[in-house]
């Protein structure tokens, strides 16, 4: 009765290495949502530093680009800290097969002067990305690294 035991856990042992041993590449939408994720923590990363190679991030297709740029300048300019955090525990990422990635999730921006006045915003929005580069193509929503007027409550 052992030996038949000790045989069936060396099966099961051996039948599990094999399973785990064995390497599937990743699929191209894996690949393409890992790209994305890893674009997203960079933009955070690069904001949050006010590196000028945030830039490098956003395509050259990018409506509005140089305005966009002047804009992110401004803000680095003008504010002592600047901070975009994405929520990823509740993000949706819709990869077309032979198109753009879409990525929708909520995010968290704030902006402190030197002279502590603090600025923050918070939204949801859907970025689009450029498949083969991975890099940002468009925001729709509201842009989370300008900072904008909150609006009044109307009574």
């Amino acid at each position: 009765m052992n030996r038949l035991r000790s045989l069936a856990t060396l099966t099961v042992l051996l039948f599990s290495v094999w399973a785990c041993s064995s390497t599937k590449p990743p699929t191209p939408a894996a690949v393409q949502g890992n790209k994305v994720i890893n674009t997203l923590k960079d933009l955070s990363t690069l904001y949050g530093k006010k590196s000028p190679s945030f830039m490098n991030l956003i395509a050259p297709g990018y409506p509005g680009r140089k305005e966009f740029s002047a804009a992110v300048e401004s803000v680095f300019s003008r504010y002592d800290t600047v901070q975009f955090t994405v929520q990823y525990t509740r993000m949706y990422i819709a990869i077309e097969e032979k198109g753009m990635t879409k990525v929708t999730f909520n995010w968290d921006s704030s902006w402190e002067t030197k002279g502590g006045s603090i600025q923050k915003n918070s939204g949801r929005a859907t970025f689009v990305f450029e498949p083969k580069e991975g890099t940002l193509l468009s925001i729709d929503g509201k842009n989370p690294f300008i900072p904008q007027a909150v609006e009044a409550p109307k009574p």
